[in-house]
Order: structure tokens, then sequence, then C-alpha cells
């Protein structure tokens, strides 16, 4: 079978991911800017790790204009975990609109706040400053994440042992 491991991001926690997932399964990696539209569709199979903001997988609809195969395991990096389920709902939803045939598989990454631009910044500010607002049991944990990251710098929910279970 001829798989191998895409990635798209902006922050580095999917790349991380994709290194990760490749090497175990010995398995060809690209960053997605890097592959050509004959390394894409002659596959079988494609796992694509890739970063979330607003809802939506950096670079997936590309992504299907080039490999309109269906043979594809998707996975979403991002701040939400399994506790936040309208906003894998939402996450899942945007992938099943562009790949609905796509395996889905959420995996939560990291947020530094040095590596933001100011609007994004100014953006996990706010939604730090409204959360903060809430009880802590009515917060998700996206939202805890972020304050996390606001008040101490940085979050960082990688964790590489899940990624033993995939197959």
């Amino acid at each position: 079978m001829n798989s191998f491991v895409l990635y798209a991001t902006k922050k580095g926690s999917s790349e991380i991911y994709a290194k990760e997932f490749a090497r175990k399964k010995n398995y060809r990696l690209l960053k997605r800017e890097q592959a050509s539209t004959e390394d894409i569709a002659g596959s079988d199979k494609i796992y694509y790790f890739g970063s979330v903001y607003a809802g939506k997988v950096l670079g997936l609809e590309k992504l299907k204009r080039e490999f309109p195969n269906n043979n594809l395991t998707v996975f979403p990096v991002g701040l939400s975990s399994n506790n936040d389920q309208e906003k894998l709902a939402e996450i899942q939803d945007n992938i099943m609109s562009v790949f609905p045939q796509a395996e889905i598989i959420h995996l939560r990454g990291r947020l530094i706040k040095e590596q933001l631009s100011l609007p994004e910044k100014l953006i996990i500010k706010m939604i730090s400053k409204a959360s903060k607002k809430k009880a802590t049991e009515d917060k998700l944990d996206i939202e805890k994440a972020i304050e996390q990251a606001v008040d101490n710098g940085s979050v960082d929910c990688i964790d590489l042992a899940v990624l033993e279970d995939i197959h």
C-alpha cells in the first residue's frame, strides 16, 4: 500500500504529530505545500494532520482539489478536547463537507503566545476574558486552555501516545 503522511501547520503542533506518526509507521512525510499533485494522486491512503483555525482544518479544501480519492484519515489538531463535543462537531461537519468519507481523529495541540500575531493575541485575550466570567464547570476545555496560554504564556496538550492505537 502506498500510504503517506501530509501535514499543514502554522505553529507546529500538526507537524509534531505528523512526524511522529510517519516515523512510527515508516510512511513518507510531506509538508502540504511540498506535496505535488503526482504524489497525492498516486497514493492509496493519506493521513492528513492539519491545524484547526476557527473550526476549519488548514489546507483541506486545496487537498480535495488535488486528491479526490476518499481514502483519507484527517487529524484535526486544536485545543478542543473530547469534552468539547459542540466544538468537535463543528470541526467534523466542516471536514465532512469537504471529505464526506474521511475518517476523523481529533488531536489536541499547543498554543504558545509568543508565536502569535498581534490579531491572534487580541482574539485569545478576548476569549480568555469572556471565559473567566464563566463558572469553572461551564467552561469548555478549549477555553481553559486559552486562559492558561494567556496567563502563563503557553499551553501544551500534545500527547504522542494517542498515535499508538491508530492503524
